[in-house]
């Protein structure tokens, strides 16, 4: 079953196996790092607060237009790629501090795939999602995923015993 974010909540439920993944951690903090400074360039305050993902998704897209008419071949899509590492990132690291998860492999179909592991057990690939995002896909809005992991039955749980 999927829903308006386009991701299968049962990923995680299921047991899907997962491998963390310490040193692509920090990576992914030092991307959401850079991310941050490129608002900050913009003077748009990204905090890792949940309501800053929907600015982060608005930045993203206009960096990535700016990036179209400032770069051709090799080096375009090298920039463009950076960016949607950084969205993706800052999209995890926000997730992550503010309800728990960490970052790691994912088994898929003989396939390892880099993604995110909520406290509450869903798979959700922000790398991936922030690419398709600033690549024109509508329904890709890193804002509606974030509003989908959060209203998972067990992220809900875990919200009210720590009194979010």
């Amino acid at each position: 079953m999927n829903d308006e974010s386009g991701e299968r909540p049962h990923d995680g439920v299921l047991g899907v196996q997962f491998e963390t993944d310490a040193a692509m951690a920090q990576e992914m903090a030092d991307l959401a790092g850079r991310y941050v400074a490129r608002g900050h360039a913009l003077e748009v305050v990204l905090d890792f607060s949940d309501a800053s993902i929907e600015e982060a998704d608005g930045i993203g897209l206009q960096l990535y237009e700016v990036l179209s008419r400032e770069a051709g071949g090799a080096e375009l899509e090298e920039r463009r790629s950076a960016l949607a590492s950084e969205l993706g990132a800052y999209f995890g690291e926000t997730f992550i501090k503010n309800h728990g998860g960490r970052w790691g492999w994912v088994a898929a179909t003989g396939n390892r795939l880099f993604g995110l592991r909520t406290d509450a057990g869903l798979s959700a690939f922000p790398l991936g999602r922030a690419r398709k995002r600033l690549q024109g896909a509508q329904n890709d809005s890193l804002a509606v995923l974030y509003a989908f992991l959060l209203r998972w039955p067990e992220t809900q749980k875990r919200r009210r015993s720590f009194g979010a």
